[in-house]
């Protein structure tokens, strides 16, 4: 039991945007990232990683992640209900 860690008294999850090319469809799926110890960049990265080759496709048949294109243009037209352009390539920021 020693290599538990308890930083606090929180679980914690995030939501990953997916999108399925062939029907337009999207949304955000919620993944856990453990309980009690604050995650890292480290493991975040590593949770997606996971998700996206091992969970992604058994759950959501069709879906990929979001590039960073379509999840701004997404969270935008949430926020605002507008598009707007954003500078950049499709590809994420390394962590």
């Amino acid at each position: 039991m020693s290599d538990l860690i308890f930083n606090g008294p929180a679980e914690f999850d995030m939501q990953v945007m997916v999108v399925n090319d062939e029907t337009g469809q999207s949304g955000r799926v919620t993944i856990g990232l453990g309980m009690f110890e604050y995650p890292s960049k480290k493991k975040v990265k590593k949770r997606i990683e996971k998700f996206e080759a091992e969970e992604l496709i058994d759950a959501l048949d069709g879906f990929r992640l979001m590039t960073k294109y379509e999840a701004w243009a997404t969270v935008m037209h949430e926020k605002t209900g507008e598009r707007f352009a954003m500078a950049g390539g499709k590809d994420w920021d390394e962590i």
